[in-house]
């Protein structure tokens, strides 16, 4: 009997020896078999860079809306590759991942619900960055990261408009050809401004989506017009209104 046990029992932990892998081995494993593969399910990635001043317009009242003292520039809402999300659950992001840039990100990609910074970053690399990592250039956490951050200084929206005087205003709306023209030099041919309604009906910029190749060069064209984002494509037949921020009523900005 006791010999019977003894088998049944170790049968019964072979069977879960699968649970004591740990995640970090699982991705390492999922890694090497992306490597190998030589190839991206992915061809196309967007890089986002969000307006604060118009991100809690839209914002569901299910969530608290809350904008830094110093959210007055463009800020990084993810590096997307394309058509894909959620590719390995098992590598998880933790703080010791990105111990040197901690601080850039804190300035750069804040989160403005109640959400910590570093949550958002989680959930960004978990749904996005995980689909990365068949590029060498975003296979790890930092790099990823990192990488976003270097596209901020790369595609810098607010240089753009500072040298056309383009300047959040209540009052001041641009027509959309007037973005294009000054953005084209700095993003490329393939980018998209997304805009946001308010209850007074203007059309109001809230998002800009750079698409980029695997190598971060600008006018890759999608396969598809797969699209995650909230936000919708600024229609050109009305103007677009640029709203400053406040930080003290941050959902109505330009009553």
């Amino acid at each position: 009997m006791m010999a019977a046990n003894s088998v049944a029992l170790g049968l019964f932990c072979m069977s879960f020896s699968w649970l004591l892998v740990r995640p970090e081995d699982l991705w390492r494993q999922q890694q090497a078999k992306v490597e190998n593969s030589r190839s991206c399910p992915w061809r196309c990635m967007s890089f986002v860079q969000m307006w604060p001043g118009t991100f809690c317009i839209a914002l569901g009242r299910r969530f608290e809306c809350v904008l830094p003292k110093d959210a007055n520039t463009w800020t990084i809402h993810g590096l997307w590759p394309s058509n894909i999300m959620g590719c390995c659950p098992y590598r998880y992001l933790f703080p010791s991942d990105l111990v040197d840039l901690t601080s850039e990100l804190n300035e750069h990609w804040p989160s403005f619900i109640n959400l910590s910074n570093f949550q958002f970053w989680e959930k960004e690399w978990q749904k996005h960055g995980s689909c990365a990592g068949c590029v060498e250039a975003l296979s790890s956490p930092d790099k990823y990261f990192r990488a976003a951050l270097f596209l901020r200084t790369k595609y810098n929206i607010d240089s753009a408009f500072q040298r056309a005087a383009i300047t959040p205003s209540c009052i001041q709306s641009y027509q959309l050809s007037t973005f294009v023209t000054v953005l084209r030099p700095v993003l490329g041919d393939q980018y998209e401004l997304q805009c946001v309604t308010d209850v007074q009906g203007r059309q109001i910029l809230v998002q800009i989506k750079v698409s980029l190749h695997s190598n971060f060069s600008s006018s890759c064209i999608e396969d598809s017009d797969y699209n995650i984002s909230p936000y919708k494509p600024c229609r050109s037949e009305r103007t677009v209104f640029y709203f400053p921020t406040s930080q003290k009523f941050p959902r109505n900005p330009c009553p």
